[in-house]
């Protein structure tokens, strides 16, 4: 039982060792290859491809996290899930028309700016 606790201990360790070397060193992530992922971004450097699939993973973090929080209710990850992959093709013509009035904006802001009119906080 002990030995359980120290490698948990010994794994985050790790993990916060790795954090506070990018932290300290400064790494860039514009350096490998990381570009500002606004919404212009998306909608001008994208395919729609691309857009779809990336726009999805924004929305599953989001549902995630709402899940994290809110954990062990499913009701505002579902409504989230919902919100976007239940008419997905009138919803990105809601999100492409938000995100053309906003092309400076981060995405996922912009999209939990939407989520959060009809699935709350």
């Amino acid at each position: 039982m002990l030995n359980r606790e120290r490698i948990k201990l010994s794994k985050y360790k790790q993990i916060l060792m790795i954090i506070l070397v990018v932290l300290i060193t400064g790494i860039n992530p514009s350096l490998a290859g990381v570009k500002n992922i606004s919404a212009g971004y998306v909608l001008n450097e994208m395919n729609n491809d691309q857009r779809i699939s990336y726009i999805s993973g924004v929305i599953e973090g989001l549902a995630y996290s709402r899940f994290l929080r809110e954990k062990p209710n499913e009701n505002g990850m579902n409504c989230i899930y919902d919100w976007f992959f239940k008419d997905s093709d009138k919803k990105m013509k809601k999100i492409t028309a938000w995100f053309n009035r906003h092309l400076d904006k981060p995405v996922g802001v912009l999209l939990y700016v939407l989520i959060k009119k009809e699935c709350g906080v």
